[in-house]
């Protein structure tokens, strides 16, 4: 009996060291420097200091539309937290800044709105699809990307982690 606890242990040591040394490392959050709705710039130094759920998205996508009031929620719910969400409207012809300004007012997006108008930053976050979403530590790393509409559970489950580290 002894000696399977002993093998057990020395396993249980082993994979944690493994996962400590070969865990993947959290990349930056590429810079970027965009437009609210307001026309006053914002950068990735928004970032420092606060997890953030960075969400790409535009007003005719059916999923971005169908995650928008889950999104709102989740920010009424961190709200005096160190937690935030910005949403990046990506550039489609049929979704200008007036649209997007009109989308945001009616449905009283509480959070950030920028407007990607070059879609350099959808570039450079390498979004091909939408909604897709980056959840950054305090330290403005990447620590999980969503692409589609994640399931909020687990967000929230990552946000409390990130918030308590």
């Amino acid at each position: 009996m002894k000696k399977y606890l002993g093998a057990f242990l020395l396993l249980a040591v082993l994979t944690a060291a493994g996962y400590i040394l070969f865990a993947p490392k959290r990349q930056s959050a590429p810079a970027f420097a965009l437009p609210n709705l307001q026309g006053q710039n914002m950068d990735q130094t928004a970032l420092q200091g606060k997890v953030t759920l960075i969400n790409f998205w535009f007003p005719s996508c059916p999923g971005c539309v169908t995650e928008m009031p889950k999104l709102i929620r989740m920010h009424q719910d961190y709200q005096g937290k160190n937690f935030q969400i910005i949403a990046v409207s990506i550039p489609v012809p049929s979704d200008p800044l007036p649209v997007v300004q009109t989308y945001a007012q009616t449905h009283r997006l509480p959070f950030t709105v920028l407007h990607d108008a070059q879609g350099r930053t959808q570039q450079a976050y390498q979004v091909i699809a939408a909604p897709t979403s980056f959840l950054v530590d305090k330290n403005g790393r990447i620590a999980k990307t969503y692409v589609g509409e994640p399931d909020f559970t687990e967000v929230y489950r990552l946000a409390d982690q990130l918030l308590a580290e």
